[in-house]
């Protein structure tokens, strides 16, 4: 039955826009896949709406901080259908799960589906295997253009695509052979979509045009848009969606073009000033296809960044024309991470914003799944207990189903930074020469000290410089880590004292953050010091310990299979010294997550299970360098935390520590200096 009150529901599918990486996404080949936050590393992201409505509570992004009260319900879903295809969310968001994934065609399609499929069009096909868009194109339209054949094509997705030049075949000679195709593919053939792909152009620089059109399998069951339309509610579908559901449970569609022009006609709708159609109550659900088409399976990280700016500039508009009886939906549909050398969509959670926040929902993050969405639109409308999967949000219990937000460490500055580029050794020997002319022979050892840590013993410095002055080096952010390099004098020698390091989670890149240790080297430092302000994994450990590091688990960067590398930290010297005077409380292996996060209880589980003893979200990629390097090294985690902490804590604890870490500084020194003040220089084994 209706309800009585007259509402709507906006309803947001930006497509593609995961928030990492689901449990089961190494089966798919998606192990590290964060469309979001990998995103955000690489351009730390300036989304003020979005931050205010608590995208940046869902997962930690770099530029996006979370905020004590979010204006939505903010959430994290994942999917109970198998696969990770477009209709496969949008269907299961509309109540409806699908068990088995849709076939895929790695190595093209069998040769009786192409037959059958050339026999009825009259012609041969070209390609039948799968690849990019825009590359296949380039690659066969001459001969396309020349025969007249199509070019066929799939990808890692449940798709059969046909291309075909507008000179060559006319748009609605294409749309009806994608009918054709679509009749063909049922049973075990029947992909989840069949695209037409039309293009344009000469050769060499060709160009898919606007009028892509998708013919989708008509869902196998009841959606919740098949009740909002038994019902009597109207439902507005706006982009592809009519397409996704063929055109069941929708009262109208109207086509649109980019993400740019989809957001206008949104904001029309809502404000009630479109001349195309009205929504004074229902349904409007449109899809943002740029991010996917454009952005993720191209790669484009600049613009996929750009398309989530634009969308952050449309919300006030459409916020300003919700009434009070009105919700706005904001989630996703997969992942299609353009980090990574996939071209593909991604397994990943996405992310959940229903505005305005129910009443009695905590500020928390509610974790849930795809179809949520749907139940929540159906009760919204229709009213009564939603009959398929999902359950509304409105429904929640404020005391179940919720995590805290993960704390995140302030690292976003006012500006993004543009995309850090690699650096190689023309910048190491240029770093390494400012050194070398600026401060004068290279000291006998260098020490990196980690968030908040000093030495008891620090005087005035010879000198000291702040790290954007040395070539190529970056400058930090982060609360705790001061930046500056300092030259001082103790047993008799010189001493490098680098207050502070960057992390790849600011956006910088691996070798960005070797590049101090790889210079000071170049520069003719023999001897390295690393200290980290840690969390303990291991039990028995309480904040100011210090262990001596003999190994790093690198979770940050991985090897071949997706394999954690494992690299030597503190040389054996170093650490059976330390282990005879008792300066260290023991010694382990340090795990190195990417941060910038605090690690979480599951995730110490994990930690535990691997063998580490303390983590922390720095150390991996310096013991890199310095291990091919083969320089001696000490290397100490300090532990400030055993368990849930925040970066104040973490602060204020590494100060306290500072006496116990001096002490175990002082033993290295002892060791390698003696009372000559002269190391020996040796190059570790």
């Amino acid at each position: 039955m209706r309800k009585v009150r007259v509402a709507r529901v906006v309803f947001l599918m930006l497509d593609g826009v995961g928030v990492g990486a689901l449990p089961d996404a190494a089966a798919y080949g998606d192990a590290g896949s964060d469309t979001l936050g990998n995103l955000s590393r690489i351009l730390p992201l300036k989304l003020p709406v979005l931050g205010r409505l608590g995208l940046g509570n869902i997962a930690p992004l770099l530029g996006v901080p979370p905020v004590e009260e979010p204006l939505c319900l903010t959430g994290r879903l994942s999917p109970l259908s198998a696969g990770k295809d477009t209709t496969v969310g949008h269907w299961e968001h509309m109540g409806l799960v699908t068990a088995q994934a849709f076939p895929t065609y790695p190595e093209g399609f069998p040769a009786e589906l192409i037959n059958a499929f050339s026999e009825r069009i009259g012609r041969g096909v070209l390609g039948n295997k799968p690849a990019s868009g825009t590359a296949i194109i380039e690659e066969l339209g001459e001969t396309h253009l020349a025969t007249g054949k199509p070019i066929v094509y799939t990808s890692a997705d449940s798709v059969f695509q046909i291309a075909a030049h507008t000179d060559v075949v006319p748009l609605e000679e294409l749309y009806r052979w994608c009918s054709t195709a679509r009749e063909l593919l049922q049973g075990p053939h029947a992909v989840a979509r069949v695209i037409a792909r039309p293009f344009t152009g000469p050769p060499g620089h060709f160009v898919r045009t606007k009028d892509r059109r998708d013919f989708s399998l008509a869902p196998p069951g009841p959606t919740y848009l098949d009740l909002l339309q038994a019902a009597g509610v109207p439902v507005l579908a706006l982009g592809k969606i009519a397409e996704i559901f063929a055109g069941r449970g929708i009262s109208v569609a109207l086509k649109v073009g980019s993400n740019t022009e989809n957001l206008a006609l949104v904001k029309e709708l809502v404000n009630g000033v479109s001349l195309r159609a009205e929504f004074s109550e229902g349904l409007l659900f449109t899809n943002l296809v740029d991010f996917d088409m454009l952005w993720g399976h191209r790669n484009d990280v600049e613009g996929f960044a750009e398309g989530l700016r634009l969308v952050d500039e449309a919300l006030p508009d459409i916020l300003n024309g919700l009434g009070p009886e009105d919700r706005l939906i904001i989630t996703a549909d997969h992942g299609v991470d353009p980090t990574t050398i996939s071209t593909d969509h991604s397994r990943e959670y996405v992310p959940l914003l229903v505005y305005p926040r129910p009443a009695k929902t905590p500020p928390l993050v509610y974790e849930g799944t795809f179809a949520d969405t749907g139940a929540t639109v159906y009760e919204h409308l229709v009213g009564g207990k939603p009959p398929l999967e999902g359950r509304s949000v409105s429904r929640l219990d404020p005391a179940r189903g919720w995590r805290r937000r993960t704390p995140t460490l302030p690292v976003a500055g006012d500006e993004c930074r543009e995309m850090p580029c690699r650096v190689g050794p023309v910048e190491i020997e240029g770093a390494a020469r400012w050194l070398a002319e600026n401060l004068g022979p290279a000291p006998e050892v260098a020490i990196i000290l980690g968030s908040g840590q000093h030495l008891e013993w620090e005087k005035e410095p010879l000198a000291e410089v702040v790290y954007e002055a040395v070539p190529y080096w970056r400058g930090t952010a982060v609360e705790g880590h001061v930046g500056r390099l300092e030259i001082l004098a103790r047993r008799q020698t010189r001493l490098a004292v680098l207050r502070g390091r960057i992390h790849e989670y600011e956006g910088y890149d691996l070798s960005e953050v070797q590049l101090p240790v790889q210079s000071l080297a170049q520069w003719g430092v023999k001897n390295f010091i690393l200290s980290s302000a840690a969390g303990a994994v291991a039990e028995g450990l309480s904040p100011g310990d210090i262990v001596c590091v003999e190994h790093v688990l690198d979770l940050q960067h991985f090897g071949p299979q997706q394999r954690p590398l494992v690299v030597a930290a503190s040389t054996p010297q170093v650490i059976k010294s330390l282990l005879a005077q008792g300066v260290v409380r023991t010694t382990g292996r340090h795990a190195a997550l990417p941060g910038p996060q605090y690690e979480t209880p599951a995730e110490l589980q994990v930690l535990r299970r691997l063998g580490a003893t303390t983590v922390s979200m720095s150390l991996a990629g310096e013991m890199h360098a310095l291990a091919k390097l083969g320089l001696e090294r000490a290397v100490f985690a300090v532990i400030v935390n055993a368990g849930d902490t925040s970066h104040s804590e973490v602060l204020v604890k590494a100060a306290k520590a500072s006496g116990n870490l001096t002490l175990a500084i002082e033993a290295v020194l002892a060791l390698w200096l003696g009372s000559s003040g002269k190391a020996s220089g040796r190059k570790s084994g």
